[in-house]
């Protein structure tokens, strides 16, 4: 998780920034939609993987924002919009936790079917804005977090898709708790790694404005 992300001038900013916010733009567009379209069929279907999937299309979303507000700023200030995202992965994390014991305790069973044709949507949704974001995910640590949270979230899709085929073959819910559970921990890792990285930024530029003085 721990790759370099290169410092970019207010020069190169200005040149990327017209492509970067279009393809923000498009991405916070699919997980605002994704998020409406997920957490009420994830309601109906009494499914963790789908409910815990749309809260992360909301988190991605306003991160997204964030990443939009933080743009043609300083590459502190981006530093700061990087730390802001991976700070609310963490209590994402957290949050599909709490609602992963909630639906073990109710143990009510996922609509098998209905897991597996919205987790191929999200799948797909997420895919395209993957690829929109792919391109910028080493600009700095703003987009590459970013960029790993919309990662996470196809793998979470994808792993959706299979704990509904395991639900329809075995008719037990403990798939679904299973993805809920390791996506729940795949967004935790996730965010310590950037806090790291945002961290080691955040240190490296005070050392340097030290030498400066």
């Amino acid at each position: 998780m721990a790759e370099s992300c290169c410092g970019c001038s207010a020069g190169d900013l200005s040149e990327a920034s017209g492509g970067q916010r279009r393809a923000l733009i498009a991405a916070l567009v699919i997980n605002a939609v994704m998020f409406v379209a997920e957490m009420s069929v994830g309601l109906w279907a009494h499914s963790s993987a789908l409910q815990a999937d749309s809260v992360d299309m909301l988190i991605d979303a306003v991160g997204l924002g964030i990443g939009l507000f933080a743009l043609n700023r300083t590459l502190r200030a981006r530093t700061r919009a990087g730390f802001t995202n991976a700070l609310i992965e963490l209590v994402l994390a957290a949050g599909i936790g709490a609602q992963l014991i909630h639906q073990i305790v109710t143990g009510a069973l996922p609509v098998a079917t209905i897991m597996i044709g919205m987790g191929f949507i999200a799948l797909l949704a997420n895919l395209a804005s993957a690829g929109l974001l792919m391109r910028y995910r080493h600009q700095d640590i703003n987009m590459r977090a970013m960029w790993l949270c919309t990662r996470n979230d196809a793998i979470g899709n994808a792993a959706t898709v299979v704990a509904g085929g395991l639900v329809l073959v075995f008719n037990v819910p403990w798939p679904d708790w299973i993805v809920g559970a390791l996506v729940a921990l795949l967004f935790g890792y996730t965010a310590v790694g950037i806090l790291r990285e945002t961290s080691g930024q955040a240190a490296t530029a005070g050392k340097r404005m030290t030498e400066k003085i």
